[in-house]
């Protein structure tokens, strides 16, 4: 019988990364990778989960060390774009959303079939075991310090058994330690997706003609078409994505309340609702070959546990949860779960570290790693309406990034889930903190959606904007702190995000005005928040001149006055609309 210190059940993105990433963290372990498929893997039309975000991103290029073959065989993306407004508008009159320049912190678009195919050869030469054409088709679970039996079946009806003192599951959505547990939980999100790609590049920039002279010039190093794009509309987006291949990947994505699943689950359907929604670039694809087509209902899943030191197993990537492909999670997912994974291999490995330590550190990872997954999940859920709002959508766009920015990013960026467990605990209580607020500007911005959507302007609107305070909080991820350094900051960003909340609150009842009053409270339950304003903000919306009292403003609400769409002036005062919300005169002393 074949024996490992590791068995992988998967060969997919997150398996082969978990892979290499033991290898370069334990270097005498012995791996083995069981993946189904067999090369040659296809170009393009292989997975999606194409775009990464700073986490995931980094968790490649820099501890994994592949940044270099980033830039070379892959694709160095120009941040998220959003363009909102009514589908039948030219795209040059929908308000624009997304970087000016180049992003500090860098992230990448995928071709998950060339990235695969080259993480294989790169596990093989790292002298990794890749049982390819190989599935998974029963596991026992070892006792105490037994060793999991994972019996294994090969295309040629080869059957064997190996054995492993840890399984590391990375199955994807077959979820197969999740599946034999009865782990798996319903998080609530009910959206689904199809997509395609097809073998031409497709440039935002050819859906507006050369004579819109202004709204080329803002794309002054013709970087534009790197953008993950998203064509947005009330319940639904659409994602552009190029791949270094020359494809280009393309999706649709929609919360069921809005747009049911079979009216976009086929290719025919797919193409009918591209025609209805989105026009102007249904028009652009005519006659362009569908190279592929996939689609997923009520994508969304959970997991009660993803990690279990005592039993020394761990579920990483799709195999322990997704939720959404908006703001593109899913790696960063896969590089906190194998991060975490290698941790508690390491304190197994270390014979200092007691059973009850290591127990401790299990519980404090899958106590953090499902908090995650719900802040993440409460972000999307209930919010496809937001999308169609060109007031709101901007709104969204600087909570979410200043919310990851502050918090989850500097926790992996400085490695925090390697500190000890009673360390760690301290750093999950600010989560949980962050947590309650992302729960409270969720409650704003969904009711705001709803209430005073707002009507498309042709403008841009440049997020981050350089310079801004959410502009530093970006760049600052370049930064590397100690562990007590980072909870310091972090404290100080959890302060600026509560101003970020009370901000939100100001100009969502400026939007709503007195007459949705009652229907915004019912929706957000505001009453219950325990928020402060300030006389300053209050006395700067009713102002002629407000040059002369914007000094006098907070930098969080001088920064959100900057990076959003103005207000309209005049309509109810700010203090009254305060004073119908919270049902009582407002006590302007009272404390955030």
């Amino acid at each position: 019988m074949k024996s490992f210190d590791v068995v992988i059940m998967g060969g997919g993105l997150a398996g082969l990364t978990s892979a290499l990433h033991l290898r370069k963290e334990l270097p005498a372990l012995s791996i083995a990778v069981i993946e189904p498929s067999a090369r040659p893997l296809p170009d393009a039309c292989f997975k999606v989960g194409e775009s990464s975000v700073e986490i995931g991103a980094h968790f490649f290029s820099e501890v994994l060390g592949l940044k270099s073959y980033l830039e070379e065989r892959q694709l160095v993306k120009f941040g998220l774009r959003y363009f909102v407004g009514d589908g039948h508008l030219p795209v040059s009159e929908r308000r624009e959303l997304g970087p000016s320049e180049q992003p500090v912190v860098p992230s990448y678009q995928l071709d998950r079939g060339r990235f695969e195919t080259d993480l294989r050869g790169m596990v093989q030469d790292a002298g990794i075991t890749l049982m390819e054409g190989a599935s998974v088709f029963q596991i026992e679970l070892g006792e105490g310090d037994a060793h999991h039996q994972i019996q294994v079946a090969r295309k040629e009806t080869i059957k064997e058994t190996i054995e492993a003192r840890w399984l590391i599951d990375a199955s994807g959505r077959r979820r197969l330690l999740q599946s034999k547990l009865g782990l798996g939980v319903d998080p609530h999100h009910h959206h689904s997706s199809s997509w395609f790609r097809v073998a031409k590049r497709v440039n935002v920039a050819d859906l507006v003609p050369e004579t819109e002279h202004r709204w080329h010039g803002r794309d002054l190093d013709g970087r534009r078409w790197l953008s993950t794009s998203h064509f947005c509309g009330k319940g639904y987006w659409v994602w552009v994505i190029p791949l270094s291949t020359g494809y280009q990947s393309i999706g649709i994505v929609a919360g069921e309340e809005h747009h049911p699943f079979a009216t976009f689950g086929r290719p025919e359907t797919a193409k009918a609702f591209l025609e209805a929604h989105e026009p102007v670039l249904a028009a652009h694809l005519a006659g362009l070959v569908w190279e592929d087509f996939a689609a997923l209902r009520r994508y969304a899943y959970g997991s009660k546990q993803v990690f279990s030191a005592e039993q020394r197993w761990s579920c990483i990537g799709e195999a322990g949860i997704f939720l959404d492909p908006l703001y593109s999670p899913g790696s960063d997912f896969i590089g906190i779960g194998c991060s975490m994974t290698t941790e508690l291999l390491r304190a197994d490995l270390a014979s200092e570290e007691s059973d009850a330590s290591q127990a401790a550190r299990s519980r404090e990872f899958n106590e953090f790693f499902l908090a995650f997954a719900e802040v993440t999940a409460t972000t999307f859920r209930g919010h496809s309406h937001i999308m169609g709002s060109p007031t709101v959508l901007p709104a969204k766009l600087y909570w979410d990034n200043f919310h990851y920015w502050s918090f989850v990013c500097p926790y992996f960026f400085n490695r925090i889930f390697a500190v000890d467990p009673e360390q760690h605990a301290r750093f999950r209580a600010t989560h949980r903190r962050f947590h309650e607020l992302n729960q409270k500007a969720q409650k704003i911005l969904k009711a705001w959606a709803e209430l005073s959507p707002g009507h498309a302007k042709a403008d841009f609107v440049a997020f981050p904007l350089f310079p801004s305070l959410l502009a530093d909080l970006h760049i600052d991820l370049t930064n590397r702190r100690s562990p007590q350094d980072t909870l310091a900051m972090m404290e100080k960003n959890l302060a600026g995000a509560q101003e970020v909340v009370v901000e939100l609150v100001c100009r969502a009842l400026k939007a709503v005005g007195p007459e949705q009053i009652e229907r915004f409270v019912e929706l957000t339950d505001l009453r219950s928040f325990r928020i402060g304003f300030d006389l300053d903000r209050i006395e700067y919306d009713v102002a002629q001149d407000r040059a002369g009292l914007r000094k006098g403003l907070s930098k969080v609400v001088r920064d959100m006055d900057r990076c959003l769409p103005k207000q309209e002036m005049g309509g109810a005062p700010l203090r009254g609309l305060i004073e119908q919300a919270l049902g009582r005169p407002l006590m302007l002393a009272e404390s955030a």
